[in-house]
């Protein structure tokens, strides 16, 4: 039996105040989320407790680490900079990373910012879905990252690629893989409010009902928690994970990560989940295991 232990985080919001912000790149929507993080959200995402959460992380050595999103706080050129130092300084094992809203808050030239994570992410725009296969785990990362008005954080996908999504999906089900997709808006209603929604996340689900999945990870809504969305044979989980810095002492908002052991077995993939949160000044709480049985039965597209 091989077995495959896969680390989910999102959402480390890297502290950029010792960067320095050129006015000209200031003057768009990254003022206001400049505004946002000093009055109040650099209080919430706390540097010592990312620090804690990665130590942990990196005790367990995963085969891989998933980061659904969210490294920035403004997507500027040198907090992407700061981003992939992290990533190369900090991340243990292989990491897969995609783009959150906050990485992608205005546009701006791709090789000056999410370019320089293409050791960790697909090298271009159009690259989307990509997928890194990992010993019997595929993941699938896709982009839902898309710069909008003022005061709106939702994220759009885009028929193109969800079309690609669905094609992927049905391939690589096909070849007995794992699929675990990755993306950072929540894919399911009502776990965030419409200003912060997927806006066609029915071209998501409607591309898991027709090509199935084992395993959905996302971000963006700083909430653990666990829902699904309907597949071609069984429902498919759906995991999101609060923010790898946030300070809370509510568990499904307090800092975490989720270690993911995937095995293989004859007629499937035994999936165990367990959650490991970090509240101020206390232990670390490790849940109890949630546990998945999936079946490899290729479905039709």
């Amino acid at each position: 039996m091989t077995e495959i232990t896969l680390a989910h985080l999102s959402d480390p919001h890297i502290a950029h105040d010792k960067l320095c912000l050129p006015p000209t790149a200031m003057l768009n929507k990254r003022a206001l989320s400049h505004l946002s993080w000093r009055r109040k959200r650099r209080f919430l995402h706390v540097g010592a407790i990312l620090d804690r959460v990665v130590a942990d992380l990196r005790a367990t050595a995963p085969d891989v680490v998933a980061l659904t999103g969210d490294l920035t706080n403004l997507g500027l050129p040198a907090e992407c900079r700061q981003a992939a130092d992290w990533l190369r300084r900090d991340m243990p094992a292989q990491t897969i990373v995609i783009p959150g809203n906050h990485d992608m808050l205005v546009r701006d030239r791709w090789p000056n910012t999410l370019g320089l994570w293409a050791p960790w992410m697909a090298p271009a725009p159009d690259d989307f879905p990509f997928v890194r296969q990992v010993g019997p785990v595929a993941l699938i990362g896709v982009n839902s990252a898309r710069p909008m008005p003022c005061f709106v954080a939702a994220g759009q996908i885009g028929r193109p690629q969800a079309d690609r999504l669905a094609a992927i999906l049905h391939d690589i089900g096909r070849q007995g893989l794992c699929r675990v997709v990755m993306i950072h808006h929540p894919p399911v209603a009502g776990i965030v409010p419409p200003r912060k929604a997927l806006l066609d996340a029915a071209l998501f689900r409607d591309a898991i009902a027709r090509a199935g999945a084992e395993l959905v990870l996302h971000g963006h809504s700083h909430m653990s928690g666990l829902s699904s969305l309907p597949g071609p044979l069984a429902p498919v989980p759906v995991l999101g994970i609060a923010s790898a810095s946030m300070r809370s002492d509510r568990p499904e908002r307090a800092a975490a990560w989720q270690q993911i052991r995937v095995a293989t077995t004859e007629r499937g993939f035994h999936i165990e989940i367990r959650r490991r949160i970090f509240r101020p000044d206390m232990p670390v709480l490790a849940l109890p295991a949630m546990i998945f049985a999936s079946y490899r039965i290729p479905s039709p597209i």
